[in-house]
């Protein structure tokens, strides 16, 4: 055999032992790297405010494309399929983070979408670059330490934004000026 077809070969082996060894496949996804956004939270009001975290910060990303959907975004602790062992990992906070009267929370975001897959360890984190469209937002924001333990009494800081984001960056209002 020859060029191509040692090459096909190869390939159709290391396939073959990946699905033998029962991992999931390193992500095949073409095209550009995905961006980081930040999202940073401000909050223009007086008092204080309130997010609940349970290792990420609790918040929803929506994609306004046809047929609109939820995001599913990166665990803290994902394993990508592509990787042959992962990390143990230990406990994250959990709780209530405080966003003072006039302060901003950075918040740090990959633009994929993740699905999971079965693997020997339990599951794997696949990863996809999200398209250049139309995107929302949506943060619960609490009024004391309290609430946002009980979850309760949230109201809704939504914004709006495109993929790419302008420098990277979104900027969402967690609280009003009175």
């Amino acid at each position: 055999m020859r060029g191509p077809a040692v090459k096909w070969l190869l390939l159709g082996i290391a396939v073959m032992t990946a699905a033998l060894a029962g991992g999931c496949s390193k992500t095949t996804e073409q095209g550009p790297p995905p961006s980081t956004v930040t999202f940073e939270l401000r909050n223009d009001g007086v008092p204080s405010v309130y997010l609940f975290e349970n290792c990420l910060l609790d918040l929803t990303i929506t994609s306004l494309a046809e047929p609109v959907h939820v995001i599913e975004r990166e665990g803290p602790c994902g394993c990508d399929c592509g990787e042959s062992s992962c990390p143990v990992c230990g406990p994250c906070f959990l709780g209530s983070r405080e966003v003072a009267g006039g302060a901003v929370v950075s918040e740090y975001w990959s633009a994929v979408s993740v699905t999971y897959e079965s693997a020997p360890t339990g599951s794997c984190e696949r990863k996809h670059t999200l398209p250049a469209g139309q995107y929302r937002i949506d943060v619960p924001v609490y009024a004391s330490a309290e609430d946002t333990l009980a979850r309760t009494g949230a109201r809704m800081a939504t914004q709006s934004f495109v993929l790419p984001a302008p420098g990277d960056s979104v900027s969402v209002a967690l609280g009003v000026s009175p």
